[in-house]
């Protein structure tokens, strides 16, 4: 996968120099020369990170990407439901030069820009300047990087981003392939009720009548009785015998 990196710059034979230093790795450059040509820019494409909470100065989105993992380990629903944690296309780096214009400094647009787009952390930033001393003291979330630059000390930066943005690529393909699977469409699959035994009753209850409906109670046949007049008349006489 490709990722965007946006170069904001006013130099144009710098921005040649800094693509030639990160030529043979997985990017697609954007550049702009002032800060409305940037947001003009970042407006257009999106950014690349799909964050629930700005603001955050931790490294990249370490948090979103071990929430996402704890919550696909402890429920294959919950994986599903996830929502997607990039998108692609998007800026996922911003290199921004200090002095690139005299109204508004480099560390005041990292500012704004992570106020307007919530994808946004200090982490996807790094700030160049000509003079270490001309950055603001402060703890940053971003790194600063004194001109002329080193191609090992720029790339080891990008090279790390590049690899985190990838690992959060291959979280989510590997997250929709679970959700896909067989076994993962079994065990979401909605499970009968069980049934209490007031049902298990009722369900007695019912075979049994109609049991009896289908197989209607026979009565016993009574035999006639014999008349008296029948039971004389097979009695013989008694005879009595003469001395």
């Amino acid at each position: 996968m490709t990722f965007k990196v946006l170069i904001i710059e006013d130099n144009h034979s710098f921005i040649d120099s800094l693509k030639v230093m990160l030529r043979d790795l997985s990017l697609d450059f954007a550049q702009a020369f002032r800060f409305s040509d940037a947001v003009a820019l970042l407006d257009k494409t999106g950014v690349f990170y799909n964050r629930q909470t700005p603001d955050k100065p931790e490294d990249l989105v370490a948090s979103e990407v071990e929430a996402a993992t704890s919550s696909a380990k402890k429920s294959k629903e919950k994986a599903a439901t996830m929502a997607k944690l990039y998108n692609e296309g998007g800026v996922f780096l911003v290199i921004v030069e200090q002095n690139t214009e005299s109204s508004m400094k480099g560390t005041d647009f990292v500012a704004h820009a992570v106020k307007r787009y919530p994808g946004l952390a200090e982490s996807d930033f790094v700030i160049l300047t000509h003079r270490l001393d001309a950055v603001p003291q402060r703890a940053h979330g971003f790194p600063v990087l004194e001109k002329p630059l080193r191609a090992a000390q720029i790339r080891q930066i990008v090279s790390a981003k590049i690899k985190q943005a990838q690992d959060m690529v291959d979280l989510q393909e590997r997250v929709a392939n679970e959700r896909s699977s067989p076994a993962a469409k079994a065990e979401t699959a909605p499970k009968p009720a069980r049934k209490g035994l007031r049902d298990l009753l009722k369900i007695n209850r019912s075979g049994d009548a109609e049991a009896a409906v289908e197989a209607p109670e026979k009565k016993p046949v009574r035999k006639p009785r014999k008349t008296a007049q029948a039971a004389t008349a097979k009695k013989k006489p008694r005879t009595t015998a003469k001395k």
